[in-house]
């Protein structure tokens, strides 16, 4: 799935999408795993803005959730949504520019986060460490196109807000399962007119 001028409100809406589609229960019952995104961008191109976006859709304060650069993991219990019970899942955010070889990345204890059913990891910079996640990794690649309406913008507008370049956010998996969950997200935006 592709997205192409994405601002912070179609940003919020992919979150809530993602969210709406899990908990629905949607994902199969043969993957009782975690659901894992790797987030890739460069510097500055939003990826824990989209992890905000995804606090904010499970009903977790985003201005809680910034970046876990030096504690390398942050986690917080997920509210009721749907069908699902109050703190029975959480939400972990890890940031893994500093992490500095696989030795470090298994010492935070990954494998036992991926074997928990119905987390949600999200994961910063996970392109380093590529080859260590899970096969049914949802890759979410955003980018800041050089030809963005505000990438060239004044640092703060007069209302004091920071601009917001619009993004183009890509998100696919090579499992099937993640590949069709995606699907259905897709399908979710584009009856909302989100995307054509």
């Amino acid at each position: 799935m592709r997205i192409t001028g994405v601002g912070v409100e179609q940003l919020a809406q992919l979150a809530r999408a993602l969210v709406a589609e899990d908990a629905e229960n949607s994902i199969p019952a043969s993957s009782p795993r975690s659901l894992c995104f790797g987030l890739i961008g460069t510097l500055g191109a939003g990826k824990t803005r989209f992890c905000q976006e995804i606090a904010s859709a499970w009903r977790i304060d985003p201005a809680e959730v910034t970046s876990p650069t030096f504690t390398l993991i942050k986690s917080y219990p997920i509210a009721a949504v749907g069908d699902r019970p109050a703190a029975t899942i959480q939400l972990h955010h890890l940031d893994l520019y500093r992490i500095v070889d696989e030795d470090e990345l298994w010492e935070l204890g990954m494998d036992e986060l991926w074997e928990t059913p119905g987390a949600w990891i999200l994961m910063e910079w996970a392109d380093r460490f590529a080859d260590c996640l899970p096969a049914d990794t949802i890759w979410v690649r955003i980018e800041i196109p050089d030809d963005s309406p505000l990438a060239n913008a004044p640092s703060e507008n007069a209302l004091g807000n920071t601009p917001q370049p619009r993004r183009v956010i890509e998100l696919q998996s090579s499992d099937p399962e993640r590949q069709a969950w995606l699907g259905n997200v897709e399908s979710r935006l584009r009856d909302q007119g989100i995307i054509g």
